[in-house]
């Protein structure tokens, strides 16, 4: 809807006074006075689209177009109870927490994981997940549709690894946040992945061994300026006038590629 100039909307509803009652002041004061108000209203319903850009809504607003779109704030989500166990120094992504005594861990297969809730409170975090979403509302199923909803929610360098057999798996190819984390069993809901086909995840951050363009392999360049050389307990070792040791540059070989299941339905 086109805006209006606040006299020129007034000043044609006044045209439309019959002319007998022209010569009263209060009457047409009183006319105008309604007028405006309806100015002030035709420019607010202008100005309601404005708020409801997936671009830019925040808040209450998001929310209200994450409910049209079919993807609520909030969702079940699985409640994997932490074990019994010894904890490693890099746990699985998705896998279950490993506590000792008195932290509240149940032995492993004893009782059912149940079900809980979480809810998408961050703004951004929402917004880039109903971005994709919008790709999934239109089935748009192909190859670059599936990477340009996929790099909206983890960035430009996400990569879909592999395709074929009715799988996809796809890679943030970066560490994930701790929400990122939390709603991992939900990311895959949003995704323009077409029916029948399941989903796999690397949560690899380095290059993964393969052949040919953007693939790794034995040796690949780590950490070109080298890195600090520590002792056991992270204390950096010096020389005697007190300069840091370091390495020469480091290589590593390129991670496998894993294929997670984060079990976007089910436990």
């Amino acid at each position: 809807m086109a805006r209006i100039e606040e006299t020129v909307f007034i000043e044609a509803g006044i045209d439309r006074v019959l002319t007998q009652y022209r010569e009263s002041p209060k009457l047409l004061h009183v006319i105008r006075s309604y007028l405006q108000q309806l100015w002030i209203a035709q420019n607010a319903i202008c100005d309601l689209p404005s708020y409801f850009d997936l671009d830019t809504a925040v808040g209450d607003q998001l929310t209200i177009i994450g409910k049209w779109m079919g993807f609520p704030r909030c969702h079940c989500v699985c409640d994997v109870q932490p074990v019994f166990g010894f904890a490693c120094d890099t746990p699985t992504v998705g896998g279950r927490t490993v506590t000792g005594f008195c932290e509240g861990g149940i032995w492993l297969a004893c009782n059912d994981d149940g079900i809980s809730e979480i809810c998408i409170t961050d703004d951004d975090v929402y917004r880039k997940l109903l971005i994709a979403r919008s790709y999934q509302m239109q089935s748009l199923y192909g190859w670059d549709d599936l990477l340009t909803a996929l790099q909206a929610i983890f960035g430009p360098q996400a990569r879909i690894m592999d395709a074929g057999h009715g799988q996809v798996v796809l890679a943030p190819l970066r560490a994930l946040s701790d929400l990122e984390t939390a709603i991992l069993q939900v990311i895959p809901r949003v995704l323009p992945i077409a029916p029948g086909i399941t989903t796999r995840w690397h949560f690899g951050t380095f290059k993964v061994f393969g052949f040919g363009e953007g693939w790794g392999g034995f040796c690949e360049e780590w950490e070109s300026g080298g890195l600090p050389i520590v002792t056991g307990n992270g204390t950096p070792l010096v020389t005697e006038d007190g300069t840091e040791i370091w390495t020469g540059p480091l290589t590593r070989d390129a991670d496998w590629l894993c294929r997670f299941d984060v079990k976007p339905y089910s436990c």
